[in-house]
């Protein structure tokens, strides 16, 4: 998105400097020879002139302009996608440092520490915004088994993120599932 907000950016400025050189233009021809130079801008401004607001295109005109702005506006609003977790910055660099982990690499962090569990045999973990999913794969046979191996996984889990030194922690979710047969 932010891509994108510049480039409307630079399009609204580029638009600017045209309608301010094309209006210098036109009010310095207007005051030596009283004709348009560029725009024939007469008949425009005599519409104008007998055009009340009450009328429907002067409406829809506002109306457009309004739902363009309310939609520019929601979208400057939305909250941007969190591709970075910061860390905190209380070492010997100084507040001026801004350190983050990608999500990419918390979610190795994570799956590393918990398949370090004994009785865990794989982990998938994906981090989306500040939350962290984790689904690991047990060695035991069936769910009870695999449910004592959940408090385990948690633990190493939470502690691998609190050794990562995250400005907010993420909240985890966790599950253990038996291997299949």
């Amino acid at each position: 998105m932010r891509l994108l907000n510049r480039f409307f950016a630079a399009l609204l400025s580029l638009a600017l400097v045209a309608a301010g050189a094309l209006l210098f233009i036109e009010v310095v021809a207007n005051r030596i020879n009283h004709k348009p130079a560029v725009v024939k801008w007469h008949g425009a401004y005599d519409w104008a002139a007998r055009t009340q607001w009450q009328q429907g295109s002067v409406r829809v005109v506002c109306i457009a302009l309004a739902a363009a702005g309310l939609l520019l506006l929601i979208f400057e609003l939305k909250r941007p996608r969190v591709t970075r977790l910061k860390i905190s910055a209380d070492g010997d660099d100084g507040p001026g440092i801004d350190a983050a982990y990608t999500r990419r690499g918390v979610a190795a962090a994570v799956q590393t520490a918990v398949t370090d569990v004994d009785g865990v045999r794989s982990a998938q973990v994906t981090v989306k915004g500040r939350k962290v999913t984790v689904v690991a794969g047990t060695s035991a046979r069936d769910d009870a088994a695999a449910g004592q191996l959940l408090e385990p996984a948690r633990s190493a889990a939470l502690e691998r993120l609190a050794a990562l030194d995250l400005l907010r922690n993420p909240k985890l979710k966790i599950s253990t599932t038996a291997r299949k047969r």
